[in-house]
């Protein structure tokens, strides 16, 4: 076999690899969101079952939400610390037996600690993401890379509450919980079969080189760069209109349009599906814009910035339509909008951040998108219990989401080793 066959064989086999990791992830990414969710189509049952008040459901939904924000900054740590390996298997299965033991819950005080634990244990996993695309893939590649693995979520929110019923349905609440941590587990097998932990001959060239283990990082530095500040007000303010829609959607639809349960989940489900195909989206656009030839952190700026001007000038109008068609439409285009920037961000994590700092980075950034996913419910709840109007609620998140393009706008280059090292 010829030198050149045998270099392009290699390259069929390194590709092969990572678009393997890449998919695994994917797996990865929609059990981590079922596990989310299962709480929430469950929790009539739950309720009933265990005779919980309307404050104590409150605290259950939450569990989850804020050990999962602020476990994401230890996390990044870790990643950047230990490697993908370890942190991947250890987080993947301590969130399934989570899962898992949430189907054996006696009341309320178990059922908290279960999500408690599944907040804390689910927070590296993005993270890993972003440094798995940065390790194996070069910039040209590294948008859609990213996408693929944050399609998870929208794939899982697609199809969660049919699957997630069926299995309430058939098996049980507990029945569900079990089978979801059970469903985890076989993807820490997957990944054990198939990931490599020599695999430096994956890796793309420029990450090849030793680590300096004489190098430290502050992280306060790194916390405080402008463009890390840039990038956590531009994630906050677009998180806020992207969390509206997963909390508050169904019941705008039901108590302000006065739509059916079944019409409203009906009419929930087409922006959802928007956003799943505007995740690849935003990823295509930047990697093909940087393989013409622009750079790099510009490519990913423009359809994150488009996206989210797009997303808030069609969400600020909805409530003044009287046509639900037309309000169907504002959604569904402002959702699809919104979810262009996912992929897009995590992929400019990599190309902002040092890779000895991906990890950190990526936590970072992922902290600050729960901080605007954690307002939505507070800032909505005190926009209509004290004014009682919708339109203020869209007007908000609208001006948040346009904002927030400003912020991304203004991330002009990356962060270079020499500003975040310790003297």
């Amino acid at each position: 076999m010829s030198t050149l066959a045998i270099e392009e064989s290699k390259v069929i086999w390194y590709r092969d690899y990572r678009w393997m990791i890449v998919f695994i992830m994917l797996l990865g990414a929609v059990i981590n969101y079922l596990d989310r969710v299962n709480l929430s189509m469950a929790n009539t049952t739950i309720r009933a079952e265990f005779g919980l008040t309307d404050i104590q459901v409150g605290f259950l939904l939450s569990a989850f939400m804020w050990p999962y924000a602020l476990a994401n900054l230890p996390a990044g740590w870790m990643i950047d610390k230990f490697g993908i390996n370890k942190i991947f298997i250890w987080s993947l299965v301590l969130w399934s037996l989570a899962t898992l033991a949430g189907g054996f819950a006696i009341g309320f005080f178990t059922m908290y600690v279960t999500r408690f634990i599944l907040g804390i244990t689910e927070a590296p996993f993005f993270i890993i993401g972003g440094k798995i695309t940065q390790r194996y893939f070069n910039p040209k590649e590294r948008g859609t890379a990213s996408s693929i693995i944050n399609l998870g979520p929208k794939l899982a929110n697609g199809f969660a509450p049919p699957l997630l019923t069926f299995l309430i349905i058939y098996l049980g609440w507990r029945g569900m919980f079990i089978t979801l941590g059970i469903a985890g587990l076989f993807v820490v097998l997957l990944w054990i079969k198939c990931y490599q932990k020599n695999d430096e001959k994956y890796v793309i060239p420029e990450y090849r080189t030793e680590k300096k283990e004489d190098t430290m990082y502050d992280g306060w530095a790194l916390f405080n760069h402008p463009t890390t500040w840039w990038f956590n007000l531009g994630n906050i303010g677009s998180s806020y209109l992207f969390w509206l829609y997963f909390t508050w959607l169904p019941t705008y639809l039901i108590e302000e349009r006065h739509l059916s349960l079944k019409s409203a989940g009906w009419a929930t489900a087409i922006p959802f599906l928007a956003g799943v195909v505007g995740v690849p989206v935003g990823g295509y656009i930047s990697d093909i814009l940087i393989k013409r030839g622009m750079n790099v952190i510009r490519a990913r700026i423009i359809p994150t910035v488009g996206g989210c001007l797009l997303a808030g000038i069609t969400v600020i109008p909805v409530n003044y339509v009287n046509s639900i068609n037309t309000v169907e439409i504002l959604f569904t285009i402002s959702t699809f909008a919104v979810s262009a920037r996912v992929g897009v961000l995590w992929a400019l994590v990599g190309d902002v951040s040092p890779k000895e700092t991906v990890g950190i980075f990526g936590g970072i950034q992922n902290f600050a998108n729960f901080m605007g996913g954690m307002l939505v419910p507070i800032g909505t709840g005190i926009i209509l219990q004290y004014i009682s109007n919708y339109n203020i609620v869209f007007i908000v998140s609208g001006i948040f989401c346009i904002l927030a393009s400003f912020c991304y706008a203004m991330i002009r280059r990356p962060i270079l080793s020499e500003e975040i090292a310790v003297r």
